[in-house]
């Protein structure tokens, strides 16, 4: 049943009302176990917490009869975290409307920027000409007081903003629909806050029982969290009900989003998604480019019904290029794609939801002497970090800050380093960046950005070993997660990993994952701990491996062959859990296509779709 926040009548105020008719009932969910629950009777709702619905009473009392039943009374004495996917919007992609008549629109789209400047998170607005499109969304609507869904419902689903309600108090009910729960239910909350039972309102304590989680209970006990309890909640003199271990932590603020906040967010919808000729900015939409046989770059795409501009057509974008090029989603319906030029500068277009810029077939340059072809990524909205080799061998960078080009339009970072590949980048996380390159001993050598300063320095890398004769691929399928694979000179592909805290399975051991594997490997995460793998063979066969959460399928050192014949590496995209698109090029130069559906390979296990073109340039 769906759990939803509200300020309902009662005895209390804002948040915390409440009442002293307080009840058990049993509750169960797609993803957690049968457990007890304390809840009163507000209107015919049964609340918890002081703010959390759990459905009608009538609803509670009939379902825990249910499962009374079903259970025979052996009922588990701990919660289970609800991890399920089905409450989760795809792609981090949130559809609203606006209810026409809700006073003081303006706190609702200050919360919606304040969201998309800080995460991964996306909120496009529902119209008429959309609305087939996104099923699913989010109603910002006037009522008495501030009430949000948790997760994603499905269908229809209001966050309900009473006059009192502030800019703070939205982001907080946009926290709740996203998936997060209050903080202070976390289940290791008492040893960092105490709960003072005597202050607390008369019949009012079941409030401060409950420890029901979402996918806020990740990281650290965050005081500084926009979904904490006040010091004051449920008071019944004014003094402190919840006291914090830590001597003048402040909480219950209602400001903005914390550092531990966005953390939260980002482990339950995983990383930026990746840069590469094929990207997706939501369900069911693909954007692919390449570069054609007069070299300038070419554009097609999925919207959900068909190729466009046609199945074997393509857009010409202009241009002259002497690399692949990289393109990269950072919010619905933006695109900003990066080829080098003849003259080895860095060129760049736009596409912002209605036109090309600079135009159609024109770019813009930024500048440098690129020896390799770009990398680029996003960690936000109107955030991008890009990375070439230049004449020295050095890895450079720059940046567009949603303002300005960093360190200017044509001038460029030094990162240091003498560098056998083009850079490899991966954002796992708001203002946190990882690079990757080969060196000079073939090892693998690794930077990063902390959201201060890069690290181990300006101009050091820290090497993890190896000896390895592809460019590196790297993913995250999570805070602070990194998996990382390279060909060796077996030419069998090799693995390791950061889990947080080391890597694995040590700073310069590898892993072995078999295979006689040519070019460069593709990997793709759609969910937490799921990997796919995806290499070419000494056939010239697409093969692939996937990791499910506790083993590699079809085996440590085995790979299933998807076909084909290919001579490029692969392009792996994920636009929802479960979903899977590949490209290649084929021994006529036309861009090949197969997909997961979850289900089957389609067409078929073996077979691929041609979506025509000459490719001269696609992953290689």
């Amino acid at each position: 049943m769906p759990a939803s926040e509200s300020r309902v009548s009662g005895e209390g105020h804002g948040e915390f009302r409440s009442s002293r008719d307080v009840k058990t009932g049993l509750i169960d969910g797609t993803s957690f176990q049968i457990k007890p629950v304390q809840y009163v009777d507000i209107d015919g709702l049964a609340v918890f917490e002081g703010d959390i619905v759990l459905g009608t009473v009538a609803e509670v009392e009939r379902r825990t009869s249910e499962l009374r039943a079903e259970s025979e009374g052996k009922v588990p004495e701990s919660a289970v975290v609800i991890t399920g996917q089905q409450f989760r919007w795809p792609n981090a992609l949130v559809p609203f409307e606006i209810d026409g008549n809700l006073p003081n629109q303006q706190r609702v789209t200050d919360a919606i920027a304040h969201w998309q400047s800080r995460t991964r998170m996306r909120f496009v607005q529902r119209t008429p000409a959309n609305q087939a499109q996104f099923p699913d969304f989010v109603r910002f609507v006037p009522g008495g007081g501030c009430s949000s869904f948790v997760g994603r419902q499905g269908g229809s689903q209001s966050i309900t903003l009473g006059t009192g309600c502030t800019t703070g108090n939205c982001i907080h009910e946009i926290g709740h629909a996203v998936g997060l729960w209050h903080e202070q239910s976390r289940e290791d909350r008492d040893q960092f806050v105490t709960i003072v039972w005597a202050n607390i309102t008369q019949g009012f304590e079941h409030n401060f029982d409950q420890h029901i989680t979402d996918g806020d209970d990740v990281g650290p006990y965050d005081y500084g969290s926009i979904m904490h309890y006040p010091r004051d909640a449920f008071s019944s003199n004014g003094q402190d009900t919840i006291v914090p271990t830590v001597q003048g932590a402040a909480i219950g603020q209602r400001t903005g989003l914390s550092t531990d906040d966005i953390a939260a967010v980002h482990a339950m919808y995983g990383p930026s998604p990746a840069a590469g000729p094929v990207v997706s900015w939501e369900s069911d939409r693909l954007d692919v480019f390449t570069t054609g046989t007069d070299s300038a770059l070419y554009h097609k795409w999925w919207d959900g019904r068909a190729w466009g501009p046609n199945v074997k057509g393509w857009e010409s974008l202009g241009g002259t290029f002497t690399s692949a090029p990289t393109s990269v989603a950072w919010a619905h319906d933006r695109l900003d794609l990066f080829a080098r030029g003849t003259d080895f500068a860095l060129f760049h277009k736009w596409w912002n939801g209605s036109a090309w810029g600079p135009g159609v077939k024109d770019w813009e340059s930024l500048g440098g002497i690129c020896t390799s072809a770009p990398e680029a990524v996003s960690w936000g909205p109107d955030r991008l970090d890009l990375f070439v080799t230049g004449t020295d061998a050095a890895t450079y960078h720059k940046w567009w800050n949603g303002s300005s080009w960093g360190p200017s339009v044509k001038g460029w970072e030094s990162l240091g380093g003498i560098c056998m590949t083009k850079p490899k980048a991966v954002a796992w996380g708001a203002n946190r960046l990882d690079l990757f390159v080969i060196g000079t001993d073939s090892a693998l050598y690794h930077k990063w950005w902390d959201g201060n300063a890069w690290g181990p320095s300006v101009k050091g890398w820290e090497s993890l070993g190896g000896t390895c004769m592809s460019e590196p691929v790297a993913v995250s399928w999570g805070q602070n997660r990194l998996d990382l694979f390279v060909i060796g000179t077996d030419s069998a592909l090799y693995h390791k990993w950061w889990d947080g805290n080391a890597w694995g399975p040590g700073v310069k051991g590898w892993e072995s994952l078999g295979g006689t594997c040519e070019g460069t490997p593709a990997a793709v995460a759609w969910g937490n701990n799921r990997l796919d793998l995806f290499v070419i063979g000494t056939d010239s066969a697409l093969f692939h491996k996937w990791w499910d959460g506790n083993a590699w399928g079809p085996s440590v050192k085995g790979w299933e062959s998807l076909g084909g014949t290919c001579t490029s590496s692969p392009s792996a995209v994920s636009w929802e859990p479960n979903r899977l698109d590949l490209f290649v090029r084929g021994t006529d130069s036309a861009l090949f296509h197969k997909w997961w559906d979850g289900k089957a390979w389609g067409p078929g296990l073996k077979d691929w779709e041609s979506l025509g073109g000459v490719l001269t340039h696609f992953t290689d």
